[in-house]
């Protein structure tokens, strides 16, 4: 004969039983919400780092020194010259 459950159903579980029950949901519920934010945590960070990444690499690809800069390079690209053709002309009189 099957039992019919209904409100006035009375159900025995021991004590030791209902508090490990309690126990695991609380400790499993802690665990998922810290596990949880950790993630979200990370996933922001990666974001930023992102961001810092696509910034820097604007910047680099944007870069053009100065035109003091740039004027200094050809000068000393000249004396370069100048020193190397003294180079030759100096090995030429020995």
């Amino acid at each position: 004969m099957a039992t019919k459950i209904n409100d006035t159903t009375e159900l025995a579980i021991p004590l030791k039983n209902l508090v490990g029950l309690v126990a695991f949901t609380a400790i499993s519920v802690y665990a998922y919400t810290g596990i949880t934010e950790r993630l979200t945590f990370l996933r922001h960070d990666l974001d930023l780092v992102k961001e810092d990444v696509l910034e820097s690499e604007e910047w680099i690809n944007n870069f053009s020194p100065p035109p003091e800069v740039q004027a200094t390079v050809l000068r000393v690209r000249e004396l370069e010259l100048k020193i190397k053709e003294l180079e030759v002309k100096l090995q030429k009189k020995e």
